[in-house]
């Protein structure tokens, strides 16, 4: 298997070595870039899955490994009395920084590319999980492992929430359209997979050192101190550690190939505005077997001289047989908005109706003579039959605050970024709420009103066991469901199904769980808990994190998953928040979790309501294109339908207000802020403001000008109209 980071350190020394896409026009590169990556065989795209998979499978081993952790460490350091606050606290901030890592790096990928985040993240999540791996007291207490955890996990966080976008989005732009959804699926199952293997290295952890934990270890109850001796400590310490070091190994392997990948083609054409570069960089760095291939005066290595004659450096160039029926076409086409013609185009004529076709189909056709040069486009023709989806070759428009503007707002696609949005926060609620503190909550569910037990080895590998049975069995069967369903159902009807029946689940175990607590009825509890992780992942915790990276335009694809995993984030430290210090009264708070554990789940049954109704609202249906096959990232990015009213429906109007109340408050803040540190903003806002003010009276002035102008020219039509035409201009006068 070729080794891609050396064929990309070859390409970042010299990336347009060989360059075959010089006499290709822009029309036929961009048709190439699509095509060569509908095209992409098994081969070539399931690189792309692991690299991409294994940072979201490290992600998820050190967001739950910290459930197999805590209660080392409340062994460990604590005595089994840890305080409260301290388990909350590192869940939260660990969260918390999800959200900056989420914002900040999407945000960062449309800015700047895919490629120089893809690895930064990386880079930040190992080196603050060694940083957690290296927490201690220091001696004799000079140091509190409680703040070096908040620290390393917060900046843990930055980097796990940084892989949210960077991953989605790299993986739905290189993915063929026929297996996108597929591959996205398969990346988000390394989330239960690193769940299932924070549990499996636990449970070989604590099994290896089992001799270093003396058999009357016991741990803390309500009834008797913790008996823990030194051997015990140090043992226990020693596997906490290991638990978590492990993580970092799949991360430092994937850490070369997501250094070394090559910037997205969709960004680098329609982002970069640089389609010549996106086809040699895809060319060169795809798995391709060598065949030989005819070299003739044809091949894109060859340039005739009749195309060199036609070479446009500003443009790409026009190749010879386009001649200039192409280049009229397009001084036509200039005349009309970037934009009006990207909307217009989504729909491209079929295959073989255009000249360009026929052109492009000549430079890969074989004639007498021997060579060994490839031809990029030999066995890709995007103007082919076997091609299934209608290939864009039209250049959106560049990335703007204008565009921006238009698109979200003007075009109504607001709507579909704050559904996405809504439906992961609903989502993360009860999914991190239940999750974060699964100790706990599984081992009221397996033991029912029974004593776990005592004996800290025991205590241990229970705890272990029962994550493995009742969360990664059924999170790991309802992304196989997925995998199977994902392109017959749909996105948005997974979604539907997903927040339809935890509605229902979580009504029948919040109205059930006690009664069953109280009769011994552990086993029905664990199968409707199992029946919920399943249609968790067979479910919206699947398509929350597909949709946005689908749904957006390559310009804004990174910011738009990264707001939308956000709000799904936030939910998440809310759901923390509120269950750690939930008091619903007559003595049900959250040291009772079979008193409060059902009215938290009927509370979160009313958000997983409200996650079906946004999205039966609001998410996009049709996810086909008109040949019935799944749509294309070019077809999805245009948006809904125009115009659509949305700027003046209420829920715009409000989102409105609340902007710019947002926006006024901000900008007060900072002047006030900005005053005190004896800053000249103020005065500098004032003067932009009154430049605006002389532009726009100079506009105005210049207008009425041209205005003026204008009469004074029909003024004068109509006098010479009255006075007839000129005796020298109808020849009268020489009679």
């Amino acid at each position: 298997m070729v080794l891609w980071g050396f064929r990309w350190l070859k390409l970042f020394l010299n990336p347009y070595a060989n360059n075959d896409f010089e006499h290709i026009s822009e029309s036929d590169r961009r048709s190439y870039i699509l095509g060569r990556l509908e095209g992409a065989d098994f081969s070539e795209w399931s690189w792309v899955v692991v690299v991409a998979g294994v940072d979201f499978f490290t992600d998820a081993y050190s967001i739950f490994a910290i459930n197999m952790v805590m209660p080392m460490i409340d062994i460990i350091y604590y005595d089994g009395k840890m305080p409260h606050n301290y388990g909350i606290a590192v869940g939260v901030v660990t969260l918390g920084g999800s959200i900056i890592g989420q914002i900040g790096f999407g945000l960062a990928a449309d800015i700047w590319g895919r490629r120089k985040m893809y690895g930064l993240e990386l880079i930040i999540t190992i080196g603050a999980t060694i940083g957690v791996v290296m927490s201690s007291n220091g001696t004799y207490g000079s140091m509190s492992i409680i703040v070096s955890l908040l620290v390393w996990r917060f900046i843990l966080g930055i980097g796990i929430g940084a892989d949210y976008p960077l991953s989605a989005v790299i993986c739905s732009e290189f993915a063929p359209t026929r297996l996108r959804g597929k591959m996205l699926t398969l990346v988000f199952a390394c989330q239960p997979l690193g769940q299932l293997a924070a549990t499996l290295v636990s449970l070989i952890a604590i099994v290896r050192q089992r001799n270093g934990i003396p058999s009357d270890s016991m741990a803390h109850t309500k009834g008797s101190d913790q008996q823990c001796n030194e051997e015990c400590k140090r043992t226990l310490d020693s596997v906490w550690r290991w638990i978590i070091g492990v993580g970092v190994i799949p991360a430092v392997i994937a850490l070369w190939f997501r250094l070394t990948i090559i910037e997205s083609p969709r960004y680098t054409a329609d982002v970069g505005q640089d389609s010549k570069k996106a086809a040699s960089e895809l060319h060169r760095y795809l798995l391709m077997q060598a065949q030989p291939v005819v070299a003739t005066s044809t091949s894109v290595n060859v340039i005739p001289e009749n195309v060199a004659s036609r070479r446009r450096t500003s443009s790409g160039a026009i190749s010879g047989a386009m001649s200039d029926e192409s280049g009229q076409e397009k001084m036509q086409s200039s005349r009309i908005s970037r934009r009006k013609l990207y909307m217009h185009s989504r729909y491209p004529p079929p295959s073989g109706a255009s000249d360009n076709g026929q052109f492009f189909h000549n430079l890969s056709s074989t004639q007498h003579g021997t060579g060994t040069v490839m031809s990029p486009f030999e066995g890709h023709d995007p103007f082919s039959q076997h091609v299934e989806q209608p290939m864009q070759n039209v250049a959106p428009p560049p990335p703007s605050w204008k565009d921006f503007k238009q698109y979200f707002w003007h075009d109504g696609n607001l709507r579909t970024l704050m559904a996405t949005s809504l439906c992961w926060f609903y989502l993360d609620l009860p999914f991190y709420g239940l999750g974060m503190n699964s100790p706990t909550i599984l081992s009221t569910i397996w033991y029912g009103k029974s004593d776990p037990p005592s004996q800290i080895y025991t205590l241990l590998i229970h705890d272990v066991w029962q994550s493995l049975v009742v969360v990664s069995l059924g999170a790991l069967i309802g992304c196989a469901i997925t995998f199977v369903a994902i392109d017959r159902l749909g996105r948005r009807n997974i979604q539907m199904i997903g927040f339809f029946w935890l509605f229902i689940l979580f009504v029948i175990i919040g109205g059930s769980f006690y009664h069953l607590y109280e009769i011994g009825g552990s086993a029905a509890t664990i199968v409707l808990y199992i029946l919920c992780q399943i249609f968790f992942n067979f479910g919206p915790n699947t398509t929350t994190y597909i949709m946005p990276a689908e749904l957006f335009p390559t310009r804004y694809r990174g910011l738009c998953h990264g707001i939308s995993a956000a709000f799904g984030k936030l939910g998440s430290v809310v759901a923390q928040l509120f269950l750690a210090y939930i008091n619903y009264g007559d003595h049900i708070d959250y040291n009772r979790i079979e008193k409060w554990l059902p009215y938290s789940l009927l509370i979160f049954s009313i958000f997983m309501l409200l996650g079906l109704i946004t999205t039966i609202r609001w998410i996009p249906g049709q996810e086909h294109g008109p040949d019935g096959s799944v749509k294309t990232l070019e077809q999805w990015e245009v948006g809904r339908e125009t115009p659509n009213g949305f700027s003046t429906t209420w829920t715009a109007r409000r989102f409105e207000v609340f902007w710019k109340f947002l926006a006024r408050l901000s900008m007060g803040v900072y002047l006030f802020v900005d005053d005190l540190a004896g800053g000249d903003a103020r005065e500098r806002r004032e003067m932009e403001r009154l430049d605006r003010e002389n532009e726009e009276e100079r506009e105005r002035m210049r207008e009425l000008d041209e205005v003026g102008r204008g009469r004074s020219g029909a003024e004068m039509g109509e006098v010479h109209e009255e006075r007839g035409p000129s005796p020298f201009v109808n020849g009268s006068a020489h009679r």
